[in-house]
C-alpha cells in the first residue's frame, strides 16, 4: 500500500490537472497546479517530511527485511 501512496504523491499534479480538466470550470482551469502543490506542501510542519521519510523506510525496510528472511528459511 505505501507504493500506491508514494506513486500518487510523484504523479499529484498530473492526477490534479487531469481532475481539474474534467470538471470543466474556466476558473479551474487557470490554476497553475505545480505552484498549488507546492504551497499546500510548504503550509505543512516541518515534521511532516521527515515522518514521511521514516514511514518509507520503515516500511521498504521492513519489507526488504522480511523477504530475505523469508527467502532463507
Amino acid at each position: 500500500m505505501n507504493v500506491v501512496i508514494v506513486r500518487s504523491n510523484l504523479t499529484a499534479v498530473k492526477s490534479v490537472e487531469t481532475a481539474f480538466r474534467r470538471k470543466g470550470d474556466p476558473e479551474l482551469a487557470r490554476v497553475e497546479v505545480a505552484p498549488f502543490l507546492q504551497a499546500a506542501e510548504g503550509a505543512f510542519p516541518h515534521w511532516v517530511r521527515a515522518q514521511t521519510y521514516l514511514r518509507n523506510t520503515v516500511v521498504f525496510g521492513g519489507s526488504t527485511t522480511a523477504l530475505v528472511a523469508v527467502s532463507l528459511i
